[in-house]
C-alpha cells in the first residue's frame, strides 16, 4: 500500500488494488497502513470523479469501518483503556474529503460516550498527527469536542 502512487503505480493500479487494500486494513491492521494513510490516498486517485456507485461503495465501507472501530474502542473500555481506532478512521475520512457530520453525531450517542470523552481529553495535543493534513475535518471535530455538538 505504501508504494501506491508515491513509489509505483498510478490511479488505475490503485483502483485495482483498493478492495484488497481496504480488506487488509480492516482484517489485519498490524500488517497494513493506518486508516489515515489508506483513506488519505483516495484524493490522489481522484475518487470523487469516479462513478457515483463506486463512490457510494467507498462511503458505505468507511461507514462500516467506523462502526467496527468504534465498537472495538468501546470494547477496550472493559480492559481499562479506550482505543483510538475510531479517531483514525475519522481522520482518514477527513483526509479523503468526506464530510464527518454523521460520524460525529454517532459519537454523541450514549454507547459512544467513552470514546468521545477520551477524544476530549486528548484534544488537541494527543490526537493523530494526520489531522494537520485535514484542516476542514479538524474544524468539524473541534466543534464537537469543544461544544458537544456536531
Amino acid at each position: 500500500m505504501s508504494g501506491a502512487f508515491l513509489t509505483i503505480g498510478d490511479e488505475q493500479d490503485f483502483r485495482y488494488l483498493l478492495p484488497r487494500i481496504l480488506d487488509i486494513s480492516v482484517s489485519d491492521p498490524g500488517n497494513s497502513n493506518d486508516p489515515e494513510i489508506v483513506l488519505g490516498k483516495l484524493p490522489l486517485a481522484h475518487w470523487r470523479s469516479w462513478a457515483p456507485t463506486e463512490q457510494s461503495v467507498i462511503e458505505v465501507f468507511v461507514d462500516a469501518w467506523f462502526e467496527w472501530a468504534l465498537a472495538s474502542d468501546v470494547a477496550e473500555v472493559e480492559e481499562g483503556w479506550v482505543g483510538t481506532d475510531a479517531e483514525s478512521v475519522l481522520c482518514g475520512a477527513a483526509r479523503a474529503k468526506m464530510p464527518l457530520h454523521h460520524w460525529l453525531l454517532r459519537l454523541l450517542e450514549p454507547d459512544a460516550a467513552p470514546v468521545l470523552t477520551d477524544m476530549k481529553h486528548r484534544f488537541p495535543t494527543e490526537m493523530s498527527g494526520f489531522w494537520e493534513f485535514a484542516p476542514a475535518g479538524l474544524v468539524e471535530l473541534s466543534t464537537i469536542l469543544a461544544q458537544g455538538r456536531a
